[in-house]
């Protein structure tokens, strides 16, 4: 197997720099360990945190960027599928307690949009209830 070079080129940006791994040892029960990072140098950023270019460990970031929110939730529900049977709400065939779908219909034609539409943060950030009422103002003006 071949060693991966990483090589700087000139010109670079400087947010495109290389961090060094960590390594974690997260001992278990039964005197297992596991060893999570290789220490080398070769950590690099993308949308969501840091990636290894040697051992493939990620280090997600603690608040991700509404652009990179909107494509995963974009992204999973294409996977989303919703039904009622007997009065209980089902998720892709797995019974949920309340509302199996909170995002009303209105909402339901920005999933093709490319970039996060208005209600996007707000439906982040609050209960159902207040997003509704956003919802509501926002149609009223």
């Amino acid at each position: 197997m071949k060693k991966l070079k990483v090589v700087k080129t000139a010109g670079s940006k400087s947010d495109q720099r290389l961090f060094r791994c960590p390594v974690v040892v997260i001992p278990l029960a039964g005197r297992e360990v596991i060893k999570r990072g290789c220490g080398r140098l070769g950590m690099t950023e993308f949308d969501a945190g840091r990636r290894c270019l040697y051992c493939g460990n990620y280090i997600y970031r603690k608040t991700a960027s509404v652009e990179s929110m909107w494509f995963h939730f974009r992204w999973a529900r294409e996977y989303w599928r919703t039904h009622n049977t007997q009065g209980r709400d089902f998720v892709n065939g797995v019974p949920v307690s309340g509302r199996a779908e909170s995002l009303p219909s209105s909402c339901l034609s920005d999933l093709s949009e490319s970039r996060p539409p208005r209600w996007f943060p707000y439906f982040l950030s609050h209960s159902d209830r207040e997003f509704h009422e956003y919802l509501l103002n926002l149609k009223a003006s």
